[in-house]
């Protein structure tokens, strides 16, 4: 199952020229500290922009390597589909030749969201999710 989460109906957000480098940044921040303080808050305005912006669409393929993610069990599973999001954003804005790649993008996500959850499971043993 894919779901695409593309820009193609705008809210209004005018695209600032620093948000590119700011959901890369936020998408690294939230690899290497997912249960910071402002974690929350950083991956609300990350998804937001996703969502809203005409710079960027990603298309989300549930199937077996993100179905852990999905499981109402894994008390992580929205913050690490979010990264799995982030994550393919981040690759195309940062690879704009690579951009219609959805393969590369897939796979960009995926290793965004393990990065995330290795970072989880480190800060908090008790994260860790037989699925993952």
């Amino acid at each position: 199952m894919c779901v695409g989460l593309t820009a193609q109906i705008s809210f209004g957000q005018a695209t600032k020229p620093s948000d590119k480098e700011t959901l890369v940044k936020a998408t690294r921040f939230l690899e290497e500290k997912p249960l910071d303080k402002d974690a929350k808050k950083t991956r609300e305005w990350a998804m937001l922009y996703v969502i809203e912006t005409k710079d960027v669409s990603v298309v989300l393929c549930g199937g077996d390597l993100t179905k852990a993610a999905l499981e109402k069990k894994n008390k992580h599973g929205s913050e690490l589909l979010g990264q799995y999001t982030f994550g393919m954003a981040a690759f195309k804005l940062e690879n704009p030749t690579k951009a219609t790649d959805e393969n590369a993008a897939q796979l960009a996500g995926l290793e965004s969201m393990l990065r995330s959850y290795e970072a989880m499971v480190k800060e908090n043993p008790k994260a860790k999710f037989a699925g993952m």
